[in-house]
């Protein structure tokens, strides 16, 4: 967590909900940065574990086994809840050895479509294995609950799709949106792969006819590649870095048009929040996107690396303010029927509380 992304926002949201319903919550992670949450002000105790990292580490890993086993046997949980491939690969096993149900959340596999075809054998042999130690496997979209079935990485009564959800807001801005003369387009995602900042810098590079601005929010290691980019074609007048923001909601609602382009997805909040701020989106058509945006609805999808459609559906949006408007409002009434918070809340859990009680019989 000493980066934002949709997982750990989704992490810091449940986490702060279940503190607020009364329960104790505890979240271990890797490296940390305090200055991106609001969990010290909710009071919610951070572990962090700096060995427990991404990247496969024989040594490291190891590490973050024994530290793991002490930070839970010192908080002795009724349940572990593990997001992400890494700490949902280690975390059941620890679990599993303490006896502990762990819960495991797939925000999107490591085997998924875009993924090295070496990375993909390997994570798809890694989850069939932590598999039987699990309780039970939440896929944020129904693309990877049936992703998984197919690589029958677990049975199907094992799995269950609850998509993401987010809160619901009193919109702002909303009315000043149109009167932009240079419509203002909006991208949030870590400059990190799978995330193509560079795709859209370069279709847009390629619309100097079209009038357009764009912020790019969010911060990683491929941004200074993309700022010289982004100089190199004299575009500083037209793109701005806005690095991490905590709450990028006004910046939304202050936008015309989101795009988010990616090699592979499970199912993006920052979709859920463009939706929310009601929005038309352009996006890479993988993982769950599809859940989120229906092309022609309210918004477009395009292929993977496809950048002569994309340069076409940014022009189209661009110059057309009245389907930006209709395409926007679509999104918004998507998200409040499909995507709020609540209804993830409680199912989520749902699953929780069952994974305790099935433990608790077993122990009778």
């Amino acid at each position: 967590m000493d980066k934002i992304g949709g997982a750990q926002k989704h992490v810091e949201a449940l986490a702060i909900k279940l503190k607020q319903d009364a329960h104790e919550v505890t979240i271990v992670t890797g490296l940390y940065d305090a200055s991106l949450w609001r969990l010290q002000e909710e009071k919610i105790d951070v572990i962090s574990i700096p060995a427990m990292q991404r990247a496969i580490h024989l040594k490291k890993d190891l590490q973050t086994f024994w530290q793991l086993r002490a930070a839970f046997k010192k908080i002795k949980p009724d349940i572990i809840a593990a997001h992400s491939s890494k700490a949902g690969a280690i975390g059941r096993v620890v679990g599993s050895l303490l006896r502990i149900p762990t819960v495991f959340t797939a925000h999107s596999w490591s085997f998924t479509e875009g993924v090295p075809r070496k990375k993909k054998l390997m994570y798809s042999r890694i989850e069939k294995s932590v598999q039987p130690l699990t309780a039970k496997i939440i896929t944020v979209s129904e693309y990877d609950r049936k992703l998984a079935l197919t690589q029958r990485i677990a049975p199907a009564h094992k799995m269950l799709t609850i998509h993401n959800g987010i809160e619901q807001i009193e919109k702002r801005a909303a009315h000043h949106r149109e009167k932009e003369e240079h419509p203002l387009i909006v991208m949030v995602a870590r400059f990190e792969v799978p995330k193509r900042q560079d795709l859209l810098l370069e279709a847009l590079a390629e619309l100097s006819d079209v009038p357009w601005r764009l912020q790019f929010i969010g911060d990683g290691s491929l941004r200074p590649n993309l700022e010289k980019f982004v100089a190199d074609k004299k575009l500083t007048e037209r793109v701005a870095f806005l690095g991490n923001q905590l709450d990028v909601t006004a910046l939304l609602e202050e936008s015309q048009l989101f795009v988010l382009l990616s090699d592979w997805e499970g199912l993006p909040i920052s979709i859920i929040e463009a939706m929310r701020a009601g929005l038309p989106i352009i996006a890479t058509n993988v993982g769950g996107i599809n859940e989120l945006v229906s092309d022609n609805e309210n918004g477009f999808l395009i292929n993977r690396d496809d950048k002569s459609l994309l340069k076409k559906r940014l022009r189209q949006l661009l110059l057309d303010e009245t389907l930006r408007q209709k395409m926007g409002d679509v999104s918004e009434r998507h998200f409040l029927r499909n995507f709020t918070f609540t209804p993830m809340y409680q199912k989520t859990l749902f699953v929780y509380e069952q994974a305790v009680s099935k433990l608790a019989k077993k122990g009778d």
